[in-house]
């Protein structure tokens, strides 16, 4: 388990290797003063990491990363791994490096406009992901991050001592519906069993509490009936993605985003043409098993 990060009442150092811009209240920041495809020294890489904790999600802009240095890079926050549900074109010397590519008759119907935390079928799901955009049109396809420790703070004392004593099951089986059901896609024969988590967890590294369910993976608490269970969901999924708690990220050739998969829920925007070219190399770096 990482070691928590505390920062009550501590001083907050001046970052002298990199700048950072906050992008909203929400999330997110822009990362200047780095060139991601050299190598980088170990006081850089804790000011990224601390200026990833502090806004879960970072844009690196105008950088050209080949898929070695991407997982270079990656791997200084994790060991990289796959996805066990993405069904993509490999990059044949680096396998771990997922390919997402929209164009014309190559055109996905959009199984990730869904709200989700990425993985959360893992026992240990990811700590995050690196999305290096290659082409785009700017203005369309964005990705919008919803913050999850604000959702949680939000709620109620009374609600959030209700959520800490709750688990949830998460499956593959909604993804694997969406992906079969678009030809485009190659199948997903086998999906892992499901998995459980606590409906809030814990970040490892901040000591901050975040809701953990999302419409993608998560199906059902363990705790309630179903009826229960699905109209605490559909409250939860509704709380979350409120516009106080979201950043929007506009892509545009050469960004460079890395989120916090333990403390964010994300979507791609459903609103590109036909025929638009969007490319982007995805990393994701592994995580550890959610707790309270």
């Amino acid at each position: 388990m990482s070691q928590t990060i505390s920062t009550a009442n501590a001083p907050v150092a001046p970052y002298t290797r990199i700048t950072v811009r906050p992008m909203c209240a929400a999330a997110g920041a822009v990362i200047g003063g780095v060139d991601l495809s050299r190598p980088l020294d170990g006081e850089t890489v804790a000011e990224i990491r601390r200026a990833f904790l502090d806004h879960c999600v970072i844009v690196f802009r105008d950088q050209d990363l080949d898929p070695a240095r991407q997982i270079a890079f990656t791997e200084h926050f994790g060991k990289v791994e796959g996805h066990p549900l993405y069904r993509t074109p490999d990059i044949a010397e680096f396998p771990d490096v997922i390919v997402l590519e929209h164009k014309a008759g190559k055109f996905y119907k959009g199984k990730n406009k869904l709200w989700h935390s990425d993985v959360t079928v893992s026992e240990t799901p990811p700590l995050g992901s690196v999305l290096h955009c290659r082409a785009c049109w700017e203005g369309f396809a964005d990705t919008m991050f919803a913050n999850q420790y604000l959702a949680y703070e939000a709620l109620s004392d009374a609600m959030r001592g209700f959520l800490e004593g709750l688990t949830a099951e998460h499956s593959g089986a909604l993804n694997q519906t969406l992906n079969n059901a678009d030809p485009i896609n190659a199948r997903i024969e086998t999906i892992p069993d499901p998995v459980v988590h606590p409906v809030v967890r814990t970040h490892p590294e901040t000591g901050r509490r975040a809701l953990f369910v999302n419409p993608g993976f998560t199906y059902r608490i363990r705790e309630l009936t179903n009826e229960e269970s699905a109209n605490l969901l559909a409250f939860l999924y509704d709380h979350a993605v409120q516009h106080q708690f979201i950043y929007r990220h506009r892509w545009r050739p050469g960004d460079v985003a890395m989120f916090d998969n333990r403390c964010l829920m994300h979507s791609v925007v459903q609103d590109h043409p036909h025929d638009m070219h969007r490319l982007m190399h995805r990393t994701t770096a592994a995580g550890d098993r959610p707790y309270l």
